[in-house]
């Protein structure tokens, strides 16, 4: 493992690259700006930098061998709405892209297409007590952009199909490292990606690296099957959020054994829904083998965990490309999922990152692939 020191650099090039992160707006489909800071961030540290037709950004590093092949990705892409009509006074109505759920909405502030709004909710003073302790749904929402016409809207330049993203700029915590921001979801991946770029910017490894910042991973996985169908890896790692369940309302035995603070995730199953089958993936056994190993050597804690309730990762759909592709995730345990505030720990993800690099410098003993 790295020293102290390395790490406070580490932990420190985390910080200000999720400081940066968490000021861009990219809902799934509307990724521009975070497509155009990763290319910036990407272009000094490796030997070429490739776009494709839908945004998705591969650093494509110098290497000794053109094989082995290893894919290492990180979404862009945040949750958040789009515009789906606007009231003849002003208000809009809106529809979810990706998860947020409705608990968290009422008085929150979003961006409008480069606009302030605000998610409206009936005032304290007006409404029943029942009607207060109600969770108001999505198709009951509106969002308050300070107009009062519909034409006054038109105007500002708001359409219906504008992308709608939360306001959460980084905030840290005075005890520990701990952060929290919008959109960690997974903005602490792509700054892990970044920063193990920035790790290895002197360092030619054993086989060929493509490190992928993918876009519409919230709304089914796309860009990462878009990119490994291109890129024909011979191995994959899925950097990503974990939940942890450390606290009062969750149990770390009955929902999930990951505490915030211990260290990176090995995801080792995931699925949406209880059956596997539906668009889930279990660590291939060569993967888990050659990142325990990487731990071990590079004296890094690891958490496992499995996912098999709701939810999962880019390794659900790059495992299945083309005739197989042996994967696995490594997870930044984040507390407050899909909402406007996620947190994690600026140690977990530094030591994501010295598991990563180490991962790399290790790719000459990577020869045995085999599902055995």
């Amino acid at each position: 493992m790295s020293g102290s020191g390395d790490n406070e650099r580490i932990k420190e090039g985390l910080r200000q690259t999720l400081h940066d992160l968490s000021t861009l707006h990219g809902v799934s489909g509307f990724e521009q700006a975070v497509v155009r800071y990763t290319r910036q961030r990407f272009e000094p540290l490796v030997k070429r930098v490739e776009t494709d037709s839908y945004g998705n950004v591969t650093a494509v590093k110098s290497s000794r061998h053109e094989a082995p092949v290893l894919m290492i990705s990180a979404h862009m892409d945040e949750i958040g709405f789009i515009v789906k009509s606007i009231e003849p006074n002003g208000f809009l109505r809106f529809d979810r892209i990706g998860g947020a759920g409705e608990a968290v909405l009422p008085c929150r502030k979003v961006d409008v297409s480069g606009h302030f709004g605000l998610i409206g909710s009936i005032s304290g003073h007006l409404a029943s007590a029942s009607r207060l302790g109600q969770i108001t749904p999505i198709s009951e929402l509106y969002i308050d952009v300070g107009a009062s016409t519909a034409d006054e809207v038109g105007k500002m330049g708001i359409n219906v199909g504008d992308p709608i993203s939360f306001f959460g700029e980084l905030a840290a915590f005075t005890a520990r490292d701990r952060v929290c921001g919008k959109g960690m979801d997974d903005r602490a991946g792509l700054a892990i990606l970044i920063q193990v770029l920035n790790e290895l910017k002197d360092e030619i490894p054993f086989g060929s690296v493509r490190a992928v910042a993918t876009v519409l991973e919230q709304v089914g996985l796309r860009g990462a099957a878009m990119a490994a169908y291109r890129i024909k890896p011979n191995y994959a790692i899925a950097l990503d959020g974990v939940a942890a369940a450390d606290t009062p309302d969750l149990s770390t035995t009955k929902d999930m054994p990951v505490i915030m603070g211990k260290g990176p995730v090995v995801l080792l199953a995931s699925s949406i829904g209880q059956d596997v089958a539906v668009r889930g993936n279990i660590a291939h056994p060569a993967m888990r083998r050659h990142l325990l190993a990487a731990a071990t050597n590079g004296q890094v804690p690891v958490q496992f965990a499995t996912l098999m309730r709701r939810g999962t990762t880019e390794a659900a759909l790059v495992h299945m490309s083309r005739d197989g592709v042996p994967a696995i995730t490594v997870g930044v345990p984040r507390r407050y999922s899909y909402s406007p505030h996620e947190m994690i720990d600026l140690g977990d993800a530094a030591a994501a990152v010295n598991l990563i690099v180490r991962f790399i410098r290790e790719m000459e003993t990577h020869s045995d692939l085999a599902f055995a």
